[in-house]
């Protein structure tokens, strides 16, 4: 697990890791008493177990546990899969759990299944998916996927009660922050900005490029536009 954002980066509303699991391992089953826990399948193909139910996701799905829920993974493909997990809070607990009963079938309603869900364009140039809020079962996370053609542009804009980190997944992108408009964020880098604080992104390269907006708060999260 590699930490992108909590309590010790300086956040005070998320925790955020990328977590690598090799093929056959499997967490303990557990649960988060003070938080609801989402995970985004970067590749892989893995197993969950939320509650009694136990079902397969891969690859750009998204699984929320509700806090409270008992919950476990495992790899089941044959190469080391990626996720991301999110937490809306910067101290998350965990507990673990016995094993109960599973019932297998397919994902429930607290899963996103891309194949199932179109993207739209939230600004020109850039597609989104919405992949966690209150359409999932949410109760204070609001997750969206968006991909960034060459040169689109997310206008600059601050939260007036949240902060927002912002993952870049794949390519090359720009961030505004505060006074400073050439934050470089290359693949694999992560920065949260604080409440009330001017944000933006950009694709000043010649590829797309891919970024994780993660807010703890639910859709759609309060956003005032600023130069």
């Amino acid at each position: 697990m590699l930490l992108l954002a909590g309590a010790p980066t300086g956040a005070t509303m998320a925790t955020v890791g990328d977590l690598t699991v090799v093929p056959g391992r499997r967490s303990v089953y557990h649960l988060h008493p003070n938080t609801e826990e989402s995970i985004f399948i970067v590749k892989g193909e893995m197993e969950f177990r939320v509650g009694s139910s136990r079902f397969r996701a891969s690859s750009g799905d998204c699984v929320l546990a509700p806090q409270g829920v008992g919950h476990g993974l495992e790899n089941v493909g044959d190469y080391p899969a990626r996720l991301i997990t999110i937490y809306p809070n910067a101290n998350p607990q965990r507990e673990a759990l016995d094993d109960v009963a599973y019932t297998d079938g397919d994902p429930g309603p607290t899963v996103f299944v891309r194949g199932n869900v179109e993207p739209y364009e939230f600004f020109p140039g850039i597609n989104r998916y919405d992949m966690v809020g209150d359409f999932l079962g949410a109760s204070s996370t609001y997750l969206s996927e968006l991909t960034f053609e060459p040169g689109s542009v997310a206008p600059n804009h601050y939260h007036p009660s949240h902060e927002e980190s912002m993952f870049c997944l794949e390519g090359d992108l720009v961030a505004v922050y505060d006074d400073d408009n050439s934050v470089a964020l290359a693949a694999g880098d992560c920065f949260t900005c604080e409440v009330g604080v001017r944000h933006g992104i950009y694709n000043a390269s010649s590829a797309p490029a891919t970024l994780l907006a993660i807010h703890p708060i639910l859709n759609p999260p309060p956003r005032v536009d600023v130069d």
